[in-house]
């Protein structure tokens, strides 16, 4: 049997999908995420992928191409994203050099290490448009209007697709900060600090202490809405992450100790967290729908950590909330979509060509 290996490099996760065709057709699908913080050890990238090529390929499948995206690059362990994109891509070939790799690129296209030498920068944060891609292709959709939602541990995507399109107007990070169609707001990693400016405690305003006492996952943990497994980030405080190392953890983020405020104002600051992240994405939908360019949505498409927020985003715009995997043939909840979309639009290329 032959296969694909799609591979998503991050800054903090690395995920994989391995589809594994017979006689044309995708008979079966695996994923598995790594965590790692390429940013403080670079080289560390190497054994990751070592066991992933260990656990993801294994019987008698022949593996066709590595399909390739990556967001690392922008690492501050790198001199630059050049440096980054560059030192993902050897990695890359080095762990896997007897399998053809293929680069998704910003352009919409796969492309040839070769190329991705001389233009660095168009692998740069791609993997955005790999979901879109998919998703805007896909026979299930129709070609209907809908926006495309995507909250990870950090970021928030927002894309506009319809026709078989995918309307986004920025194609680099920056581009896409200044157009709202990213967000650097996530279920895991972010600060506390920067969500929120005030929150209520026994119904007076209170300023929150711009420190790095807590971030979004210890809100969601407190909350019961992520498990400790869930929970696969270094702590800000190096500690545990139960239920009470969370609440000492948001209680410091106005200064306090959790006796000294009671368990119901760590519920407001937890669920003040929740608010603020649910209205900000709703916001930036509404601002990305109000362009002509964008016919008017009546779905969600969601994926990420943070589908549980974006199921309540959908239900305050008076939308269908869809899941990303209903909607691409093969596609399981169980699986990372950008690396499964970025695998399954290799599948597709190679089907063309053959």
């Amino acid at each position: 049997m032959t296969g694909i290996l799609g591979l998503d490099i991050g800054g903090a996760n690395t995920k994989s999908c391995s589809l594994r065709m017979d006689k044309g057709e995708i008979s079966m699908a695996r994923g598995a995420s790594v965590y790692h913080e390429v940013w403080r050890k670079p080289e560390g990238l190497r054994d990751v992928l070592m066991d992933l090529r260990a656990s993801m390929i294994q019987g008698d499948t022949t593996i066709e191409g590595i399909a390739l995206t990556m967001t690392a690059e922008l690492c501050d362990g790198f001199e630059s994203k050049t440096q980054g994109v560059l030192f993902i891509l050897g990695m890359v070939e080095e762990v896997f050099a007897d399998v053809p790799v293929y680069v998704w690129t910003t352009r919409g296209v796969f492309a040839h290490p070769c190329e991705i030498r001389k233009e660095p920068l168009q692998a740069a944060a791609a993997n955005w448009l790999a979901s879109a891609t998919a998703l805007a292709g896909s026979p299930f959709l129709a070609g209907n209007p809908v926006i495309f939602a995507d909250m990870g541990s950090t970021t928030t995507d927002i894309l506009p697709l319809a026709s078989g399109k995918v309307l986004a107007k920025g194609k680099t990070d920056t581009e896409r900060l200044l157009y709202g169609e990213l967000l650097y707001t996530g279920t895991l990693r972010t600060g506390v600090h920067s969500i929120l400016d005030e929150v209520y405690l026994e119904g007076h305003c209170c300023r929150v202490a711009h420190e790095y006492f807590a971030i979004s996952a210890d809100a969601y943990r407190f909350l019961g809405l992520i498990t400790e497994t869930d929970y696969d980030v270094p702590t800000p405080d190096g500690k545990n992450r139960d239920i009470d190392a969370c609440a000492k953890r948001l209680a410091r983020v106005v200064g306090a100790e959790p006796e000294e405020i009671g368990i119901n104002n760590i519920y407001s600051i937890a669920r003040a967290v929740m608010e603020k992240q649910t209205r900000r994405i709703t916001d930036n939908i509404l601002r990305i729908i109000s362009r002509k360019d964008v016919p008017e949505p009546k779905q969600l498409i969601t994926t990420g950590q943070g589908s549980f927020i974006l199921g309540e985003v959908a239900r305050r715009l008076g939308w269908k909330e869809t899941p990303w995997w209903q909607m691409i043939p093969g596609g399981y909840g169980q699986l990372a979509m950008t690396s499964y979309a970025v695998a399954w639009l290799l599948y597709r290329q190679i089907q063309k060509e053959m």
